[in-house]
């Protein structure tokens, strides 16, 4: 055991090749994720569905306006070998941003009228947290990625722990003081709001010399022409891949009440948010690695790789809260949410193969396929609006979780098989990582059986954890992950 632990730890260190640098990020999202599940049992008897409907609606909005905030100049900091001209990408990235923050902040005054627009009047008084809020994210997201530019991997985590807890602390906090959704938006903005403070801080101290120097208004002129395909392509492709995510949020309010919203965010956060720290880990490394991987023809080999350690962090959970998420939800969140739970065998399907996919829409900014990565982000949005549309007028939620569900799945898979082929990984060999994670969880997922029977929540969930772990010590003992180089 002692020579694992030293394994992994010397794994974690390392900042060369993938594992390593992508351990040390999950070992910050680990953390920062333990403490977020550790506060929503607080969180959810703190706070009502109908508030959670109303914060879960304004994150999303403002995660929309990211997208496009910067205008995706971003992605390109990869791209030039010298530092100044990245680090001009990096100053024109944020001039964009503050010119974006200012238009949202000059619409304020209609408010109201916003609220009204998108079908929930309740939030008029909390868009004063937009333009503040959409600021503070997209520095936290800027500096995250000019850091992993110079690989300073183990310093992400610090920005990631710290808007975790801010944005914990504040919430229980409002929540005990009885704020409502006022308490969960101020929350949020606290945390972003902490973790853009801790990584710019961290960015002037390590590359302070670099972004002096390339404080230069027409060397960022020049990088916005060199790179305008990003402007150009990637961020309206961009912007409908977080409407695909998002576009639930801003629609359900149209055709159910806030509490109907409030239990979907809660399923679709309680399995997305995990995938997505995972993901979000890997396509940070990813994007930097398959830059490199590309040039010297091995692009398929790390797409491959990459594309199995995502199935086999996401297939297990998926499967367990297919199976038996009512019961976990009821344990964890209390009686009032166990119909989040039940969402989830209907939606849990399309969120793992969202995350799959996610992280290796990077090929796209590789490869330089941006015109297609935007076609195809068209056509998988205009499937999901029509979905979302058509079921919810039925006024049926059942009916639209199904809906969204199959067309969510089918989606995804068309996503996804554009994307092995790009990388050139045979569809075959994709598939077969599929049935082997599957076979791998079977045992665990057997151990799952005896609840359908006994129909105690409290025993689903000890089952549930010995399932994982014998998950764990199956992938331990098949895929060698501590001690395979």
């Amino acid at each position: 055991m002692k020579k694992y632990g030293l394994a992994l730890l010397k794994q974690i260190r390392r900042q060369d090749g993938f594992r390593g640098p992508v351990l040390t990020l999950l070992s910050g999202s680990s953390v920062a994720l333990l403490l977020a599940y550790l506060a929503q049992p607080i969180l959810t008897r703190l706070y009502t569905p109908e508030a959670f409907g109303l914060a879960d609606y304004f994150t999303s909005l403002v995660v929309v306006l990211m997208t496009v905030a910067s205008f995706r100049y971003e992605d390109a900091l990869m791209q030039p070998e010298d530092d100044k001209e990245a680090g001009a990408v990096w100053w024109l990235a944020i001039s964009l941003l503050v010119l974006s923050t200012c238009i949202c902040a000059l619409l304020l005054p209609w408010r109201t009228e916003i609220a009204d627009l998108f079908g929930i009047p309740k939030l008029a008084p909390w868009l004063f947290f937009v333009p503040p809020t959409l600021l503070a994210m997209r520095i936290w997201k800027l500096t995250e990625v000019w850091l992993t530019r110079f690989r300073r991997f183990h310093m992400l985590p610090v920005g990631q722990v710290s808007n975790t807890a801010a944005m914990i602390i504040s919430r229980i906090g409002a929540g005990v003081r009885g704020y409502g959704a006022g308490g969960l938006i101020g929350g949020f903005f606290l945390g972003h709001f902490a973790g853009a403070i801790i990584l710019t801080v961290v960015s002037i101290s390590l590359t302070g010399t670099v972004l002096k120097e390339s404080f230069q208004p027409r060397l960022w002129i020049t990088m916005a022409q060199r790179y305008r395909r990003y402007a150009l392509f990637s961020m309206p492709s961009t912007l409908l891949g977080s409407l695909l995510s998002r576009l639930p949020f801003l629609l359900i309010p149209f055709f159910f009440n806030e509490a109907v919203l409030g239990f979907f965010g809660r399923s679709f956060l309680a399995l997305a948010v995990p995938l997505s720290f995972i993901g979000t880990a890997i396509a940070q490394v990813f994007f930097v690695q398959a830059s490199e991987s590309h040039r010297i023809g091995k692009l398929h080999e790390l797409t491959e790789t990459v594309h199995a350690r995502l199935v086999m962090l996401g297939l297990f959970p998926t499967l367990v809260v297919m199976l038996v998420g009512g019961d976990l939800f009821e344990v964890v969140f209390g009686s009032t949410w166990r119909p989040a739970g039940d969402y989830l065998r209907y939606l849990a399907p399309w969120l793992f193969l969202a995350a799959v996919s996610s992280p290796l829409t990077r090929l796209f900014d590789v490869l330089e396929r941006q015109r297609l990565d935007l076609l195809s982000s068209a056509a998988i949005f205009v499937v999901l609006l029509v979905a979302l549309v058509w079921s919810g007028k039925q006024g049926d939620v059942l009916l639209l979780l199904r809906t969204l569900g199959i067309a969510g799945v089918t989606t995804r898979v068309f996503h996804l098989l554009i994307l092995l082929y790009l990388a050139e990984v045979p569809y075959r060999d994709a598939a077969k990582t599929y049935v082997r994670y599957f076979l791998i969880a079977l045992p665990g997922l057997l151990l799952l059986i005896p609840t359908f029977f006994v129909g105690v929540p409290l025993f689903t969930v000890g089952m549930a954890f010995l399932s994982g772990v014998t998950y764990g010590i199956m992938i331990l003992w098949k895929d060698d992950l501590i001690t395979d180089p």
